[in-house]
């Protein structure tokens, strides 16, 4: 079973890591608690990867690259993680950390980047391009353009959650005030449902229904929502727009209801009509492992590329 690849997908409260063959089939896949912390991380990380290649019936040697997805704003050469807040990390140099431990090639990616890597190698139509864009506990985006993925400066490109639409709304943690992740991350949105008795499977349903609490509440979310797509389309565009995340697969009917929103903006558009960003939305599985999967591949091609094994 030479030339396997581990995937490791780090979160905020759980760890999935998989094994892939050298035909990019599932081979094992375990998951584990995240522990906060640096020290939490790495251990979780060592943990998951002891797990998943013995569950495998592999041993170090036969594992030719580990990829590591994570949040935070993520250094991919250095292999160091900076302010991933949910893990309670400031700053850990995560790669060549469990490189030395392992004694194997490690690539480190934000979480966000590796599904969207993940994702367009499930999707042959895509030819390489896509947008993604993940509405979890926060919301971030990645682009990824004839195969490559689009990172910025400082790989920050895909932020989007950060950019602030409403001036003078709440304050979000990063500072800012009235943030797209105010509006469509499922963290302040699950803490506004509580507070007024809602939740969120049903909340367009309660929103049909004339519940006007539901109502601000749905609107206020399709509006972020197709803010969101909307950014990433006119920045990038692509023909295919992927979501994915918590609130994406929690919300019974939103992914129609935010092809209905684009609809109803088009009719008042022709610009927003030409583009016909209804038809290109594509839903991520619920079950697939798109994260860890673009963990792995991202590690593959670091080692190809010879990025790595000079760290060795």
């Amino acid at each position: 079973m030479s030339g396997l690849l581990v995937g490791v997908d780090i979160g905020g409260t759980k760890t999935h890591a998989i094994v892939l063959d050298s035909a990019g089939q599932l081979v094992a896949e375990v998951r584990r608690p995240s522990r906060p912390g640096a020290d939490g991380v790495l251990q979780t990380a060592r943990e998951a990867v002891a797990a998943v290649t013995e569950l495998a019936g592999c041993s170090p040697a036969e594992v030719a690259a580990v990829g590591v997805g994570i949040p935070g704003r993520v250094d991919p050469e250095g292999g160091v993680v900076h302010t991933a807040v949910n893990l309670q990390v400031d700053e850990l140099p995560l790669g060549p950390l469990l490189m030395e431990d392992l004694g194997i090639p490690v690539a480190i990616e934000n979480d966000v980047k590796a599904a969207a890597c993940g994702v367009v190698s499930q999707l042959p139509q895509a030819a390489g391009n896509l947008l993604y864009l993940n509405f979890g506990t926060g919301v971030a985006a990645a682009a990824i353009r004839e195969g490559r993925l689009v990172r910025g400066l400082d790989n920050v490109a895909g932020e989007i959650g950060h950019l602030s639409v409403d001036p003078h709304g709440q304050q979000c943690l990063c500072g800012q005030r009235g943030c797209l992740e105010l509006a469509a991350g499922g963290g302040p949105l699950s803490l506004r449902l509580a507070a007024d008795g809602l939740e969120l499977p049903s909340l367009l349903e309660a929103a049909a229904n004339g519940d006007s609490r539901a109502g601000i509440e749905a609107e206020r979310l399709l509006n972020g929502m197709t803010t969101a797509i909307l950014v990433m389309a006119l920045s990038h565009g692509s023909s295919m727009i992927a979501l994915n995340g918590g609130v994406i697969h929690t919300c019974r009917g939103l992914v129609e209801s935010l092809r209905d929103e684009l609809a109803s903006r088009a009719r008042s558009s022709a610009f927003l009509a030409s583009l016909e960003l209804g038809s290109r939305l594509h839903q991520v599985p619920a079950d697939s492992p798109v994260a860890a999967v673009g963990a792995a591949l991202i590690g593959q091609e670091l080692t190809r590329a010879g990025l790595l094994s000079q760290s060795l």
